[in-house]
């Protein structure tokens, strides 16, 4: 047992020589309801820091191991109010940590000195766990029976994703087999397999937050967008 335990341990260890990528960042789009059942729309963006070394182990991918991240994220939103269509904005900036497990393969070697080059390394696929603490700013217009304004609040949001640039690199190589192989008239099935292409991010988030505008506290949300 011993013996298994120190392989393990060993297969895992980082590489010298390997490294992921220092720079992750993202565009979403998010969808999520309130505890009261007001639905909210908006965009996600994020940039993060991020350190780690990949190592090897018994997962498909030749390298993989922990990432950890630190950053900016912010929060773009509207929300429908009693007074009129979706003209509740809200807008949440705060700090972003992440943990993920992150595998690729290994890079090729160089055709020119068939020696594995020294380059950061993206991720193929990574699962990921993030939390926010929220700045939080919640706005509505003045209406003729109703003066608007807006309140500063605070929260904090829990999310769990997933990022899989090896998705995007697939319909990249696909794109390219097709346009070469066929003609000009192929534009209607490769620009969709190209825009498709970027969507290789997905989350699930709660968040709370204290009461401004809109008096919700509890939200559940779900986000699909691009993310490298």
């Amino acid at each position: 047992m011993t013996a298994i335990i120190t392989s393990i341990f060993l297969a895992a260890a980082p590489l010298d020589e390997a490294r992921w990528f220092p720079v992750s960042a993202r565009a979403s789009f998010s969808a999520a309801i309130t505890s009261q059942g007001t639905p909210l729309l908006g965009v996600e963006l994020g940039v993060l820091a991020t350190f780690g070394k990949p190592g090897t182990g018994p997962l498909p991918f030749d390298r993989q191991g922990l990432v950890f991240g630190t950053g900016l994220r912010g929060f773009l939103a509207v929300a429908p109010w009693t007074t009129c269509d979706w003209c509740l904005t809200r807008q949440e900036f705060g700090p972003a940590f992440r943990l993920a497990y992150a595998m690729s393969d290994a890079p090729k070697p160089s055709e020119a000195t068939h020696r594995v080059e020294e380059r950061p390394m993206v991720p193929s696929l990574q699962l990921w766990l993030e939390a926010s603490p929220l700045v939080v700013r919640e706005a509505i217009p003045d209406a003729p029976l109703m003066p608007g304004g807006a309140k500063l609040g605070f929260g904090v949001r829990a999310e769990l994703g997933v990022t899989a640039v090896a998705w995007t690199l697939t319909l990249f190589e696909l794109v390219g087999l097709i346009a070469h192989e066929g003609s000009v008239d192929m534009g209607p099935i490769t620009l969709p397999l190209f825009g498709l292409a970027f969507i290789n991010q997905a989350s699930l988030w709660f968040e709370w937050s204290s009461p401004a505008v809109s008096m919700s506290t509890n939200r559940f949300g779900a986000t699909i967008g691009a993310s490298f």
